[in-house]
């Protein structure tokens, strides 16, 4: 795990002002790679590296690497880099080191983009051929490793974040379109980011420039992925433990210390399950937070697991002080406004593991990939709940529902919310429901709040082509194409690699190793999702391996109390974003903000996260030095 940065300019670049310019990112992309630091330049090339040990401690691994003629930047682990190189060896490839990034190098010289299938792992790389003039980037194909780049002509600057990014490149004007998406999803959907003229490389794609011009090409899509087939639900259940211990061992290469993130949910479980069964030693980690309802605590749950498989368990006891002392942190690790209040515990556990471990695995990408948010469990009661006559609907139901007070703080004000969220969309088709179930604010509140949309698709349409994409699946299975494709790169991935890497620790995932998420995907939805029970088939699989007390738990999030800390201890955070004059510099009408802060106050409804996304968007840009929004929206192509 590491962090990149390059500019390649086939017209030639201006070596000591690029030199200048790699300085400020490889400064900004520091905590990704405590390790080392590297440049190496040509006539038109420049790459940046920081590094984070993994394999091969030794200088040999060191980066930028060249070899052949090559140079290559790579943030990431190949796991199957030992079987590849050694099929790489009896091709005649010589080798200096233990590193897959020699691997890498090696394999693209031997396969080009053939290589790219190849690969079992996490990354992103950058890769200049001199002799072809040709600069080639890549990215996995489920998004779990960054790369962003900016594209003028022949010139192409590229980064691990978009501030290491934007200061190789040049300062860009955030771009309004970018933001209407932050506040409708949280975060800023691929390929956009916050600024015009940026771009994110989206998963499964690379990327070349070449005299002959600059193209995007897919090189991994699971709809069209050859996937296994499973004649009976029991057939797939021991299938599927066998691919996820076997993601599980391969996730265990290190020559560094490995643990692993426990919380009282299935996923994690299984996860150090496997470990057990292939380690002798094992590693966990929780973090519980001191002084909030008990809705939040997760340590009773992990520690109850942790003895069961008989781990070495660590408890971090987090205080309210300590947590809200972090979130100044929170956003200095965001390259971009990121609005998902999860990141402040994820970036806890992450500070509190890095003490013991350099690599911890976690349970990410569980939830998409069988099936396991509340909202599928929606899915599964909209179709009765269409059944009710519309007028009854529209007329009494959401009428009433909405004037339910909400909140998380008790359970009664949490089920209100569930059921407020639940009939404002059940009654939509497919792709409408799914798109609600996303959404943060409405059209109508978008526009009240930045103006009119820009022409541009909607989220209903895009959820629309994701699940179109997979259009010869059952409706669950296209539930979670989309889901895949859109939040678990835009969200959970951002969100455990930016604060993962804020503290130089490598999270590595085996639920989104391939042959895991293939096989998942050959299952019917039905096996994955059943009335009351999200990840079926999953908790049939790995049944034996854990206390039944750990698949009767109800689904938690990895959540703190932000609306209670907005209402008390992070009030200063909602004033400052509240301040007429930040408001009207970027455009933003007051009313709307004015009035979410008033229903939080009063208790009736839970706006602290449509209060939380102001709250990022105002303190990324104010750590910028942000300008105004820019009149023309737009992103790199």
């Amino acid at each position: 795990m590491c962090g990149l940065a390059g500019l390649a300019d086939l017209g030639g670049i201006d070596r000591a002002d690029a030199r200048a310019r790699m300085r400020r990112a490889l400064d900004r992309l520091a905590p990704r790679g405590p390790d080392g630091e590297g440049m190496w330049d040509d006539a038109h090339c420049l790459l940046g590296h920081r590094r984070l040990a993994i394999v091969d401690l030794s200088p040999a691994g060191a980066q930028p690497m060249l070899r052949g003629g090559a140079a290559l930047v790579f943030n990431g682990m190949i796991y199957n880099y030992r079987a590849l190189r050694a099929e790489l060896a009896g091709l005649g490839h010589r080798f200096e080191s233990d590193s897959d990034t020699e691997v890498l190098l090696a394999g693209w010289r031997q396969w080009r983009q053939a290589l790219l299938p190849k690969l079992d792992g996490m990354f992103a790389f950058a890769l200049w051929d001199p002799a072809r003039r040709e600069l080639v980037l890549a990215r996995d194909r489920f998004g779990k490793k960054p790369l962003v780049y900016c594209r003028n002509g022949a010139r192409l600057a590229f980064a691990s974040d978009l501030a290491a990014a934007e200061q190789l490149a040049g300062a860009g004007a955030i771009d309004p379109a970018a933001i209407r998406w932050l506040f409708t999803l949280r975060y800023i959907p691929e390929p956009l980011t916050a600024l015009q003229g940026f771009a994110k490389l989206p998963p499964g794609h690379c990327a070349v420039l070449s005299p002959g011009g600059f193209a995007v090409e897919r090189w991994y899509d699971l709809a069209a992925a050859a996937r296994p087939r499973f004649e009976s639900e029991e057939q797939a259940a021991v299938a599927l433990r066998a691919r996820v211990e076997a993601a599980v061992a391969d996730r265990l290469v290190a020559d560094v210390p490995v643990g692993a993130f426990l919380s009282g949910g299935i996923d994690s479980a299984i996860v150090v399950a496997a470990m057990r069964k292939a380690a002798s030693r094992v590693r966990t980690y929780t973090v519980g937070f001191e002084g909030v309802p008990d809705y939040y605590e997760e340590r009773p749950a992990a520690k109850q697991v942790a003895d069961f498989l008989g781990t070495e368990h660590t408890e971090i006891a987090v205080s309210a002080g300590e947590a809200l002392g972090a979130i100044e942190k929170v956003f200095d690790g965001l390259d971009e406004p990121f609005a998902d209040s999860s990141a402040i515990p994820t970036y806890l556990v992450a500070q509190a593991t890095r003490r013991h471990v350099t690599v911890a695995l976690s349970g990410d990408g569980g939830d998409e990939v069988f099936g396991g948010y509340r909202k599928y469990q929606g899915e599964l009661l909209a179709e009765r709940y269409r059944a009710v006559p519309a007028p009854l609907r529209r007329n009494l139901i959401e009428p009433l529902a909405r004037l339910l007070p909400e909140g998380k703080h008790h359970p009664l004000l949490e089920k209100a919310r569930r059921l407020r969220r639940f009939v404002a969309h059940a009654g939509g088709d497919a792709a409408v429901r799914q798109a609600g179930w996303m959404r943060l604010l409405p059209a109508d509140e978008l526009d009240a709040l930045l103006g009119p949309a820009p022409a541009a698709p909607t989220l209903e349409a895009r959820v629309e082509a994701l699940r179109g994409a997979a259009r010869d699946a059952d409706a669950v299975n296209q539930m979670l194409f989309a889901d895949l494709a859109l939040g678990l790169p835009g969200d959970m991935l951002t969100k455990a690699d930016r604060m993962s890497m804020a503290n130089s620790l490598e999270v590595r995932c085996p639920f989104l190793d391939h042959r895991v998420v293939e096989a998942a995907a050959a299952m019917p939805g039905a096996w994955k999702l059943k009335r009351g029970e999200g990840k079926a088939i999953l908790r049939r699989a790995f049944a034996d391996a854990l206390p039944a007390a750990v698949f009767q738990r109800p689904k938690k999030g990895f959540e703190v109390p932000i609306a209670l800390w907005l209402k008390g201890p992070l009030r200063s955070l909602v004033e400052t974003a509240l301040e007429p004059g930040t408001l009207a510099a970027h455009g933003i009408a007051a009313a709307a903000p004015r009035r979410w802060l008033a229903e939080l106050d009063g208790g009736r409804r839970d706006t602290s996260e449509r209060l939380w996304t102001l709250i990022a968007f105002t303190q990324w840009a104010a750590r910028r030095g942000a300008a105004p929004a820019a009149a023309t929206p737009g992103a790199a192509a």
